[in-house]
Protein backbone atom coordinates (compact mmCIF):
# COMPACT_ATOMS: atom_id res chain seq x y z
CA UNK A 1 0.00 0.00 0.00
CA UNK A 2 1.05 3.54 -0.89
CA UNK A 3 1.96 6.13 1.78
CA UNK A 4 1.21 9.87 1.63
CA UNK A 5 2.24 12.32 3.80
CA UNK A 6 -0.69 15.03 3.93
CA UNK A 7 0.50 18.40 5.64
CA UNK A 8 -2.90 20.42 5.27
CA UNK A 9 -3.55 22.68 8.11
CA UNK A 10 -7.46 23.03 7.85
CA UNK A 11 -8.51 20.83 9.71
CA UNK A 12 -12.02 19.63 7.53
CA UNK A 13 -10.23 19.87 4.37
CA UNK A 14 -7.10 17.61 5.60
CA UNK A 15 -10.01 15.28 7.17
CA UNK A 16 -12.18 14.74 3.97
CA UNK A 17 -8.25 14.75 1.61
CA UNK A 18 -7.93 11.56 4.19
CA UNK A 19 -10.70 10.08 4.12
CA UNK A 20 -10.59 10.21 -0.17
CA UNK A 21 -7.34 8.95 -0.15
CA UNK A 22 -8.26 5.89 2.71
CA UNK A 23 -10.99 5.14 0.35
CA UNK A 24 -8.86 4.93 -2.90
CA UNK A 25 -6.53 2.47 -0.54
CA UNK A 26 -3.70 4.32 0.17
CA UNK A 27 -1.75 5.26 3.48
CA UNK A 28 -2.28 8.47 5.35
CA UNK A 29 -0.60 10.34 7.54
CA UNK A 30 -1.86 13.70 8.50
CA UNK A 31 -0.09 16.44 9.97
CA UNK A 32 -0.90 20.18 10.19
CA UNK A 33 2.20 21.92 9.51
CA UNK A 34 5.09 22.28 7.78
CA UNK A 35 7.33 21.51 10.52
CA UNK A 36 5.90 18.35 11.32
CA UNK A 37 5.59 17.39 7.62
CA UNK A 38 9.77 17.23 7.65
CA UNK A 39 9.64 15.49 10.90
CA UNK A 40 7.97 12.70 9.76
CA UNK A 41 9.89 12.38 6.08
CA UNK A 42 13.05 12.06 8.30
CA UNK A 43 11.30 9.03 10.27
CA UNK A 44 9.62 7.59 7.63
CA UNK A 45 9.40 6.46 4.14
CA UNK A 46 6.34 8.04 1.97
CA UNK A 47 5.33 7.73 -1.61
CA UNK A 48 3.87 11.24 -1.91
CA UNK A 49 3.59 14.47 -0.08
CA UNK A 50 0.65 16.69 -0.14
CA UNK A 51 1.61 20.02 1.26
CA UNK A 52 -0.31 23.21 1.97
CA UNK A 53 1.47 26.11 0.50
CA UNK A 54 0.40 28.44 3.40
CA UNK A 55 1.14 26.69 6.85
CA UNK A 56 1.54 27.74 10.34
CA UNK A 57 5.38 27.15 11.29
CA UNK A 58 6.40 26.07 8.33
CA UNK A 59 5.29 26.59 4.83
CA UNK A 60 4.82 24.97 1.83
CA UNK A 61 8.26 26.81 -0.21
CA UNK A 62 10.40 26.12 3.19
CA UNK A 63 9.51 21.94 3.27
CA UNK A 64 10.32 22.13 -0.62
CA UNK A 65 13.92 24.11 -0.05
CA UNK A 66 14.65 21.85 2.90
CA UNK A 67 13.55 18.86 0.64
CA UNK A 68 16.12 19.97 -1.87
CA UNK A 69 18.53 20.52 0.32
CA UNK A 70 18.31 17.56 2.20
CA UNK A 71 18.44 16.00 -1.37
CA UNK A 72 14.92 13.76 -0.44
CA UNK A 73 13.55 12.31 -2.97
CA UNK A 74 9.34 12.28 -3.03
CA UNK A 75 7.22 13.09 -5.27
CA UNK A 76 5.60 16.36 -4.01
CA UNK A 77 1.91 18.12 -4.99
CA UNK A 78 0.98 21.60 -3.82
CA UNK A 79 -2.44 23.04 -2.41
CA UNK A 80 -2.46 26.81 -2.57
CA UNK A 81 -5.85 28.81 -1.44
CA UNK A 82 -5.11 31.32 -4.53
CA UNK A 83 -3.51 31.37 -7.60
CA UNK A 84 -0.51 33.43 -8.11
CA UNK A 85 1.64 32.51 -10.94
CA UNK A 86 4.86 33.59 -9.26
CA UNK A 87 3.93 30.83 -6.44
CA UNK A 88 3.67 28.02 -8.86
CA UNK A 89 7.14 28.96 -10.59
CA UNK A 90 8.76 28.82 -7.47
CA UNK A 91 7.42 25.88 -6.60
CA UNK A 92 7.71 24.27 -9.43
CA UNK A 93 11.71 25.23 -9.43
CA UNK A 94 11.59 23.78 -5.89
CA UNK A 95 10.40 20.60 -7.46
CA UNK A 96 6.56 20.59 -6.91
CA UNK A 97 5.66 18.13 -9.81
CA UNK A 98 2.01 19.84 -9.67
CA UNK A 99 0.07 22.63 -7.76
CA UNK A 100 -3.56 22.63 -7.52
CA UNK A 101 -6.15 25.57 -6.36
CA UNK A 102 -7.96 24.19 -3.39
CA UNK A 103 -11.07 26.08 -4.82
CA UNK A 104 -10.85 25.06 -8.24
CA UNK A 105 -10.06 21.40 -7.90
CA UNK A 106 -12.12 18.34 -6.59
CA UNK A 107 -10.66 15.47 -4.36
CA UNK A 108 -10.88 13.24 -7.22
CA UNK A 109 -9.15 15.39 -9.40
CA UNK A 110 -6.46 15.38 -6.62
CA UNK A 111 -6.41 11.73 -6.10
CA UNK A 112 -6.32 10.99 -10.22
CA UNK A 113 -3.38 12.96 -10.08
CA UNK A 114 -1.67 11.35 -7.22
CA UNK A 115 -2.73 7.69 -9.22
CA UNK A 116 -1.00 8.72 -12.28
CA UNK A 117 2.34 10.24 -10.01
CA UNK A 118 2.24 6.67 -8.17
CA UNK A 119 1.17 4.06 -11.17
Amino acid sequence: MKKILLAVSDKAYSRALSLKLQNAKYEVLTVPNGEEALLEIWRNEFDLLLCDLVMPKTNGFEVLEELKKQDKKIPVIILMNIFQEEDEKKVKDLGALDVFIKADVTILEIINKIKEILN
